[in-house]
């Protein structure tokens, strides 16, 4: 399923995967389902802490049409650039397209708000690009259901969609990879 190392430095000294996280704002929670946001918001803390301590390049996404708020526990750090995006697509923002040319990425690592429409275009976009993306299933929310339950067919159509622009896996499975590479790295 997954098509590269994500020990750093890797085999052939392979550049890490930009890890891009998307819209984890504090007032998430009022478009998407509870039980989502919530899992997301765990599990994307999970995985930030462990792209952090295994040198993963890592971008932050914010809409630009307001004011970006992060949740306090995903912070960007000093480092870590922030880009706004005008539209559904972190890669609607034109900066960070420039960024993946410039540092060569080759594979994008995904989290955050809203399967649809946001994780969705996101992942059309960069494979349109040429760049692989694996989106991390429950580190993305979905957005809350409305009374005729619309939004819950859009979702599940969605993740139907996926597979053909990402692969798809879970923070467990990614965690778990990251530890196993690490220790083959590191020979121990």
């Amino acid at each position: 399923m997954f098509s590269h190392s994500y020990a750093y430095p890797g085999p052939k000294n392979q550049a890490p995967p930009l890890l891009i996280c998307n819209d984890l704002v504090a007032d998430g929670h009022k478009s998407e389902e509870p039980a989502s946001w919530r899992t997301c918001i765990h599990n994307s803390s999970l995985i930030l802490t462990a792209a952090r301590k295994q040198g993963w390049q890592i971008v932050h996404v914010y809409r630009q049409d307001r004011a970006p708020n992060p949740i306090a526990s995903l912070r960007p750090q000093p480092e870590e650039p922030v880009f706004q995006c005008r539209g559904p697509s972190a890669l609607s923002s034109s900066a960070l397209r420039d960024f993946l040319v410039m540092s060569k990425t080759e594979e994008i690592i995904l989290i955050g708000r809203s399967l649809v429409p946001c994780c969705l275009s996101t992942a059309v976009a960069a494979a349109d690009l040429g760049v692989a993306v694996t989106l991390i299933a429950d580190a993305v929310s979905h957005p809350m259901s409305d009374i005729h339950g619309s939004s819950l067919s859009i979702a599940h159509a969605a993740m139907r969609l996926i597979p053909q622009f990402a692969n798809m896996t879970s923070t467990a499975k990614l965690l778990q990879l990251q530890s196993s590479l690490s220790l083959l790295v590191s020979g121990t």
